[in-house]
């Protein structure tokens, strides 16, 4: 067709069609410049030697490293803090935990409160962390390790080699190679063991005297304690740690207080929440940094279908997985009964993992609404039930601020060609 216009025409219509192409790949560099800028402005950080070499390491070892399980390890610390509580504490093991409690602390409650139960610890501590960098945050819990270990409590760390990739600069691994200071201590102190493996274990836990189990979503970085928006469950009961320790081979407790937990051999999350959606007759609220598996997503729409109260709170704009984010409210507020379906934007980062149902069942922990997170990574979570729980009595009112400061969402976001393409990467 363009045989037949006369030269001029064609070659103006060669040189439109060429402006039009570089205006675009213009307006895609402007694009990718935009969403890369808060990584660009840290680029020294991020191209440091320390930065560079923890994100290998932790790229390679979650590629090509051994998972193992988290059994052998636990069974390991189980029967260690058995003796030591026969031996170094005058109160009968049975009577260790005879009342239970859960108590939920909120934001900046949680890691004053994490300190002050570390500093009362008698004989043991044990941590599983997932990410623990070198800052503010994780010098002072490593210096309130270091203490109690100088008066012969027992501490042990199991550290998320995976986690390394998101430490960058400040990796937990690279504190071994300080010359002084508290690392220096904290890694050559006799009362102190450190495991740095990776076993794919996404879950955040601290073990207090074999009597009180913390379990949360927040790593130890100052980011978590000073910024964002999360949520630390105190668990009181010997039977929390023997059910934890035991990667749940050991019977949990009944009542208003279940672990809910995901290892290499025992995947418990994904058919709770799926039951927990199912089963709820008036309401569900979710409150989810990350959230993008496909069969929650349905699962939301057709309930809402269905007449049940959904609403979804996810952070404005996340540290990381934004773009799926914003795919799973565009499907969301398309496919949902807008009658029944709420979604909320909350103005700050969020990494709470919070699925409230019919305003009774809480279920809180590590595990995100993703798929790797729901099947394949190690969790810990816990159901608490009751109406009247204090725990959730609690939540209830922190939810309901977190709605009345969040911005509602009426429409689809736009640009989702492009975000799909950034959800598979997980973006």
């Amino acid at each position: 067709m363009m045989d037949v216009l006369p030269p001029r025409v064609r070659e103006l219509a060669t040189e439109i069609g060429w402006d039009a192409f570089w205006l675009l790949a213009l307006a895609l560099l402007i694009l990718i410049v935009v969403l890369l800028y808060p990584y660009i402005r840290n680029w020294r950080e991020i191209l440091s030697r320390r930065a560079v070499r923890s994100m290998l390491r932790g790229a390679l070892q979650s590629v090509f490293g051994k998972r193992g399980q988290r059994r052998v390890h636990g069974w390991r610390l189980f029967y260690k803090m058995r003796v030591e509580v026969m031996l170094q504490t005058p109160v009968p093991i049975t009577g260790i935990s005879r009342f239970t409690k859960a108590k939920l602390w909120v934001d900046r409650e949680a890691f004053p409160r994490i300190k002050k139960l570390i500093r009362r610890a008698r004989h043991t501590v044990v941590i599983q962390m997932f990410i623990w960098k070198d800052d503010r945050l994780g010098r002072e819990i490593a210096e309130v390790l270091c203490d109690v270990a100088d008066r012969g409590v027992r501490v042990s760390v199991s550290k998320e080699a995976v986690g390394d990739v998101f430490e960058l600069h400040q990796d937990f691994l690279g504190t071994r190679e300080n010359a002084d200071g508290v690392w220096k201590r904290f890694w050559n102190h006799p009362n102190i063991q450190i495991l740095h493996e990776t076993r794919n274990d996404h879950a955040k836990v601290f073990i207090i005297d074999d009597r009180i189990l913390l379990l949360t979503g927040m790593n130890i970085a100052d980011e978590y304690h000073e910024h964002w928006h999360d949520y630390l469950v105190e668990l009181r009961g010997r039977t929390f740690v023997e059910h934890y320790l035991s990667d749940g081979d050991l019977p949990g407790i009944g009542g208003d207080a279940r672990l809910v937990i995901n290892t290499g051999h025992r995947k418990e999350i994904r058919p709770l929440v799926m039951n927990l959606l199912r089963s709820a007759e008036r309401s569900i609220v979710l409150e989810h940094c990350y959230m993008s598996d496909s069969a929650v997503l349905d699962l939301l729409i057709r309930r809402s279908h269905e007449g049940i109260r959904i609403t979804v709170i996810l952070p404005r704009q996340s540290d990381v997985h934004h773009f799926a984010n914003m795919q799973a409210v565009g499907r969301l507020v398309s496919e949902g009964n807008m009658k029944w379906m709420s979604v909320f934007l909350y103005p700050r980062m969020t990494h709470g993992k919070i699925l409230l149902i019919d305003r009774r069942k809480a279920f809180v922990g590590s595990a995100n609404l993703t798929t790797s997170s729901l099947d394949d990574m190690g969790e810990l979570n816990v159901l608490l039930d009751g109406r009247t729980h204090a725990a959730i009595r609690k939540l209830r009112e922190v939810l309901r601020n977190d709605i009345l400061q969040s911005i509602p969402v009426s429409r689809p976001p736009r640009f989702q060609w492009f975000w799909r393409w950034l959800t598979w990467l997980k973006l």
